[in-house]
Order: structure tokens, then C-alpha cells, then sequence
């Protein structure tokens, strides 16, 4: 049974990242009681529009980390560069949801910056 009280209102933050690069972050859960929760991460040019690129549990994104003593799960989220380098420069939108049984929580939402490289 997930801990709900550990669960606030999704974080706002905004993201840079240079077009056709990793993006690679880590985050933690507290509360999940060992359970296998589906992650994913979405972006598209707008809200309610089909996404430009989508990671997820089976693919890009992983359990690092459990630690059983405070319930506390890390994960690690990685955007391979071939999804991102031929997306035009601009502010694009993003969500990192998980769901688990019936349960659809927003964990993550803001926008999406590509930015211009110089190496190519």
C-alpha cells in the first residue's frame, strides 16, 4: 500500500539542456513500500498533444537504488541524444509521472529548454 502522505503536489521546475546531448537526472521516492511503480518521462510542444520523445521504466529509466531502512527509492532518468537533436531550439513542455495500480501522480512538470551547441 503506497504511502500517500509522502506525495505533495508535483514539483515545478524548468530544464536546459543542449539539443542532441544526454540529459541525465536522479530522483527519489519515499513512501512506495517496495512497490514496482510505471515512470514516465514525456515532452511535447504543448500540453495535451502527443510527445515529441517519451522514456520510461522499460527503457530509460531505473532503479538505481533501495534503500528498505527509509523506504527510499532513487531513480535514475536518461534522454539519449538521438531524441533531442533534431527538435527544433525552442521551449518545449515535459511531465515525469508515475503510476502504480489505479494511481496517476504528476511527480515532475515544467518546460524544456533545447539550447543551441556549439560542438557538433
Amino acid at each position: 500500500m503506497v504511502n500517500y502522505q509522502d506525495f505533495n503536489n508535483s514539483i515545478n521546475k524548468d530544464i536546459n539542456m543542449v539539443r542532441g546531448d544526454s540529459l541525465i537526472f536522479c530522483f527519489e521516492l519515499q513512501g512506495l513500500e517496495g512497490a514496482n511503480p510505471y515512470i514516465i518521462f514525456s515532452c511535447a510542444n504543448n500540453y495535451g498533444v502527443e510527445p515529441y520523445f517519451t522514456v520510461t521504466t522499460e527503457d530509460e529509466i531505473e532503479l538505481v537504488s533501495y534503500n528498505a531502512a527509509t523506504d527510499t527509492a532513487t531513480y535514475s532518468v536518461r534522454v539519449a541524444p538521438l531524441k533531442t537533436k533534431h527538435l527544433d531550439v525552442a521551449r518545449y513542455y515535459y511531465d515525469l509521472e508515475l503510476r502504480l495500480n489505479d494511481d496517476i501522480i504528476t511527480l515532475m512538470r515544467g518546460r524544456l529548454q533545447l539550447l543551441n551547441e556549439v560542438t557538433l
